[in-house]
Formats: structure tokens, sequence, C-alpha cells
């Protein structure tokens, strides 16, 4: 099973975990790193590199993270060097849950793909859309 791993600028993170299971239950090999004020960076690189092998069990890890350009998303993007790791920024809750739904059909290299797609669709204005 392909892991999850969750780098986010604060708690963000462990609430869309938090979030996703009132939608979606529990899950496995899904795992949530923040970054706070004043935290090291070169500290959430040591993290990502240790969680990313705990949740590899050999299918790889996909890597979401909120904000492209931020440090979480730097961090991870040094981690890519790894054909085991894929990351995608602009973490939602439909992008989470479909991660979560589509790592059991997919492979670790196909998973990106269906992260923007779900991520994208989640967002419309509702207004047109009902008006």
């Amino acid at each position: 099973m392909i892991g999850v791993l969750i780098v986010t600028h604060g708690n963000f993170s462990e609430a869309i975990i938090k979030s996703m299971e009132l939608v979606f239950g529990h899950q496995k090999k899904l795992e949530a790193l923040t970054l706070n004020y004043g935290d090291d960076v070169r500290d959430l690189l040591v993290k990502v590199k240790e969680k990313s092998k705990e949740l590899d069990d050999g299918d790889g890890v996909m890597v979401l993270v909120d904000l492209l350009g931020g440090s979480p998303c730097n961090v991870a993007a040094s981690c890519l060097r790894d054909e085991n790791i894929q990351c995608v920024t602009g973490l939602n809750l439909p992008m989470l849950i479909s991660v979560l739904e589509e790592r059991h059909n997919v492979a670790l290299s196909q998973l990106p793909e269906a992260a923007l797609e779900n991520g994208k669709s989640g967002i419309v204005n509702l207004k047109q859309l009902i008006g």
C-alpha cells in the first residue's frame, strides 16, 4: 500500500486528517507533520525522510503539502530524488480523499494525476453551479 505523508504549515495537516476521518474513516499508513513558527526547517527535513522510510513498504510514498514554494514544499522537493516519493501541492480535502482511495488501485507514478484531478474538481463556484 502506498503511504501518504501530509506536511503543512501549522496544524493544518493534523486537522485535515481529522476532517477526512469524518467522511472516509480511519486510514492506515497516513501520517502528518507540521511546521510551526520557530521550528527549524532542517529538523522538518529529517522528519520527512524518517516518516517516508516508515511509510514505504515497497509501494512508495505520496507527500501532500499545502503551499507551492513554502518550506514544507521545499523540504519535500529535496526528497524527490528518491524514486519512491511523489509530491503534490495545494492540499485540500477532495485531494486527500482521492489519494487515499486511489492508492489501492494505481501505481505511485499515477497517483499525482489523481490528486490533481480530484483536488481541482472540488473547487467550484457554487452559485454558478446551482444557479
